[in-house]
């Protein structure tokens, strides 16, 4: 899996669980999903437990903390880099 199709797959979670109408304009793979207001602490839980069950990967504390997991490509990049990383 490539991390388009991840960032394609978590894309799609957050317009369909977070309510994010297709007619937003600064809605992007690159905007700060928490700084931004697109997640917030509950919704950073559901989006955890996808990631989780989705790519069959344990995200580690240090990748949760990291500026990457505050955009939809950094995420990506972290599911990319654990599912290789896992037995």
């Amino acid at each position: 899996m490539t991390e388009q199709d991840v960032a394609a797959a978590v894309e799609e979670f957050a317009r369909r669980e977070f309510s994010i109408k297709p007619s937003d304009r600064r809605f992007d793979r690159q905007v700060d999903l928490f700084e931004d207001g697109y997640v917030d602490s509950i919704g950073v839980i559901e989006l955890i437990q996808f990631l989780e069950r989705t790519f069959a990967i344990e995200i580690p504390e240090a990748d949760l903390f990291s500026p990457e997991f505050s955009t939809i490509d950094g995420i990506a990049k972290i599911v990319v880099r654990n599912r290789a990383s896992s037995p």
